[in-house]
């Protein structure tokens, strides 16, 4: 009676199998992170292949005995070694590079099959180092104001003249210690406070040849007008520091219509809550506990954004910030808009006359053909 001789290796060929399965995931996830960084094709697929490949292939020749379990063991255990120690080089990283990998592989390019079923069903990977491109962070509702009890202290009373429909009230300006007092018309259409030539040109502040220009809309039509960078707008004992204010001519209305310099706009009043006590002839002024200074900081910067898109849908914007200013840029913000989606990118602090280049990816997003980019937030 005879019997088949029992096979000695009877494990190999199902993790040979496993094995290949394997490295087929980790070369995508390898090929997903060199096409993030910008690789050569040629140079990508060569390494990837070496990097996965070759050390299975080394041990498979090297060993003294073709054992096909050690072989297909190696097989597995590489490109697990491999998967696993990504988050220690790519934090961060290793879901999209998958997708990326995979998504080239499938010819998937909008990710949004099984490319990135397959980079969805692994556990998110632990963090262990800093992420290399950070995402872009997504605009939540802000947070309430806070109760005005919590800033009564902060609180001015201005007498203003003027019959409710054009209020105007008394307003110093002060530039390199020249201060000018002038009566403002309080203007919650203005976007800019502005100010006549001569008034300016008292403070010792009048616009360089080189001044930035904004255009405004005046009761004679539209008009181009430079912008100067005033040191402090004073409302009381109030003050608001680096004010944007424009120089205009038409803005300033006669003596017998109240005589007012010119319009108090949103870059300033837009720091305060304020109300009108008729009975009292007084407008009561209230500093907020925040003040977004993007209007003043938007006329002496300059934003410029350009988008990549990658297999698989991974979407990465570089954004260039220029401080064209004298003064340096505390804080920024730039909001990112794809349709109804948006996004946070936080700005470096910028020094004067600088530039600087941020890259951030966005969260997976549905496809659109126009991103808008605007400085949202801003502050000296």
């Amino acid at each position: 009676m005879s019997s088949s001789p029992r096979d000695p290796e009877p494990f190999a060929y199902p993790l040979i199998a496993a094995g290949l399965g394997l490295s087929v995931l980790v070369w995508s996830a390898v090929i997903g992170l060199a096409v993030a960084r910008k690789g050569g094709a040629n140079t990508v697929a060569m390494s990837a292949t070496a990097l996965v490949f070759l050390p299975v292939l080394a041990v498979a020749f090297s060993a003294t005995e073709r054992r096909l379990t050690r072989v297909g063991g190696m097989m597995v255990l590489w490109p697990l070694a491999l998967f696993a120690g990504m988050p220690v080089f790519f934090p961060g990283e290793r879901r999209e590079a998958l997708n990326t990998g995979l998504s080239m592989l499938t010819g998937d390019l909008e990710g949004d099959g099984v490319a990135r079923t397959v980079a969805e069903a692994f556990p998110d990977e632990t963090q262990v180092a800093v992420v290399q491109v950070p995402p872009a962070e997504p605009i939540v509702d802000k947070p309430a104001p806070l109760p005005r009890m919590a800033y009564a202290d902060n609180a001015i009373e201005l007498p203003f003249e003027g019959d409710g429909r054009r209020i105007s009230i008394p307003v110093v300006f002060e530039q390199g210690g020249r201060t000018v007092e002038t009566m403002m018309m309080l203007d919650t259409g203005a976007t800019y406070t502005t100010l006549p030539s001569d008034v300016l040109s008292t403070l010792g502040a009048s616009p360089g040849r080189d001044a930035p220009t904004l255009t405004l809309n005046t009761a004679n039509g539209k008009r181009s007008a430079q912008v100067a960078l005033i040191d402090k707008v004073w409302l009381g004992d109030l003050a608001v520091g680096s004010v944007a204010v424009t120089s205009c001519e038409d803005c300033a209305s006669s003596i017998d219509d109240g005589g007012n310099k010119g319009l108090l706009g949103l870059n300033v009043t837009s720091g305060f809550d304020f109300s009108i006590d008729h009975d009292r002839s007084v407008v009561v002024f209230t500093a907020r506990p925040k003040f977004n200074r993007r209007l003043d900081v938007q006329p002496f910067s300059d934003l410029q954004a350009r988008f990549e898109r990658f297999p698989g849908g991974r979407v990465e914007v570089e954004l260039d910030f220029a401080n064209k200013g004298l003064r340096p840029i505390a804080s920024a913000a730039a909001k990112v808009t794809c349709n109804d989606a948006s996004w946070l990118v936080q700005l470096d602090p910028a020094a004067p006359q600088s530039t600087q280049t941020i890259r951030r990816r966005l969260p997976l997003h549905e496809r659109c053909e126009t991103y808008t980019i605007v400085l949202d937030q801003a502050d000296w």
